[in-house]
């Protein structure tokens, strides 16, 4: 029997950092791994790249839009052919996993071995979340759906929010667990021992190529600066939904990750095969606009679209 664990949650939630914790915990318990990106180049998996591990990326879409939803479908059922016991998936920041349901039974009749679901963890970014539960009908259908809620980044919250955002939660979903924490620091063996699926109808998901997030690849040529890479991070991160992706700097490496305003520009230690960002954003904000502005002050000739 494979357990089938689901992770939800916005953009720069904190969703990878959950999931590096759930390897670790269950490290020496046979898994498998789907990761889902929106944009072409799927950034996480390249941080997720462990040993041992069955690993299936699924990028440049939602796996819940008919986009990419049959190779979602075909990756659970090869997953199924696995000798594993658990097999974690990480959606999309921007993922509505309403039709969850519907998609586990449409592969019933073709798993080689059977399919446990246990539920949908969301990961929620705490100061972000009010702001984002309002603008984005996901976010919502994310927390609607979970078995288990994650309040991510604590420390940047004070007591009054904390209370606010929990209130919040139980008006769209009243049955399921809230855990605050910082950097998703969690008791996994509480966590995944608890979890069970949302008691919610499915239904049909909101995520379709309509409305998808624009998402743009930017590459770092070898003349960059880290002081220009700051620049026009700074520049362009309040634009995006989300920034990520790595860059070789001389002959240093960094990660790069940003999520509203933040930046964080951090040390690399493992292989970079291409020096390169992501940047998301939703629908109308015109980022191609403000991306030409930010390489037009900051790095004319050593990032290019």
């Amino acid at each position: 029997m494979i357990r089938i664990i689901l992770l939800t949650g916005f953009l720069g939630s904190g969703k990878t950092t959950l999931l590096e914790r759930l390897l670790r915990y269950f490290q020496d318990t046979p898994s498998g791994l789907i990761v889902n990106e929106f944009g072409e180049i799927n950034v996480d998996a390249r941080l997720l790249e462990k040993d041992g591990i069955a690993t299936a990326e699924l990028s440049n879409g939602s796996i819940f839009c008919a986009c990419i939803k049959d190779n979602f479908i075909k990756a659970l059922i090869e997953m199924s052919k696995r000798d594993i016991e658990n097999l974690f998936i990480e959606a999309s920041g921007l993922a509505d996993p309403s039709n969850m349901d519907q998609i586990l039974e449409a592969i019933q009749s073709e798993t080689v071995n059977p399919c446990r679901y246990a539920g949908s963890v969301c990961v929620l970014d705490g100061e972000a979340f009010p702001e984002q539960s309002e603008l984005l009908p996901a976010v919502q259908n994310q927390l609607i759906y979970a078995g288990a809620v994650i309040v991510n980044k604590e420390d940047l919250m004070d007591s009054a929010a904390k209370t606010r955002v929990k209130a919040a939660i139980h008006k769209i979903n009243s049955a399921a667990p809230i855990y605050f924490t910082r950097y998703c620091d969690v008791d996994i063996g509480r966590l995944t021992a608890h979890l069970k699926p949302a008691e919610a109808p499915g239904k049909d998901t909101t995520n379709s190529p309509e409305n998808r997030p624009q998402t743009y690849v930017l590459k770092l040529l070898p003349s960059l600066t880290l002081e220009a890479l700051e620049n026009f991070l700074n520049f362009i991160a309040p634009f995006t939904y989300r920034v990520k992706g790595f860059a070789k700097i001389g002959e240093a490496g960094y990660s790069v990750s940003c999520v509203r305003s933040h930046v964080m520009i951090l040390p690399w230690n493992g292989a970079i095969s291409a020096s390169e960002i992501v940047l998301i954003s939703a629908v109308g904000i015109g980022l191609t606009g403000a991306i030409a502005d930010g390489l037009r002050l900051h790095a004319p000739d050593s990032i290019k679209l």
